[in-house]
């Protein structure tokens, strides 16, 4: 999955292991998702996204993803 968690957290001065603290799951978690594009379950995407008071579409539903998905439809 494609996502700005990094850059959304990094914008927001947290680090990985207060977001993790935060959002209730690990770091290893936490960077999975950051560098990896492993993609949360909608309850972590809330999670997560509360942890940074940021909508979850602007962290987990950026346009690029939207095409991203838009295209393997078309495929």
């Amino acid at each position: 999955m494609n996502n700005k968690l990094r850059e959304v957290r990094e914008e927001v001065g947290m680090s990985v292991s207060e977001l993790a603290r935060r959002a209730n799951t690990s770091r290893q978690t936490i960077t999975k998702i950051e560098l990896h594009g492993q993609e949360p379950s909608g309850i972590l995407m809330l999670a997560i996204s509360n942890a940074l008071k940021k909508d979850p579409r602007d962290i987990f539903f950026t346009h690029s993803v939207i095409h991203d998905l838009q295209k393997a439809k078309l495929a």
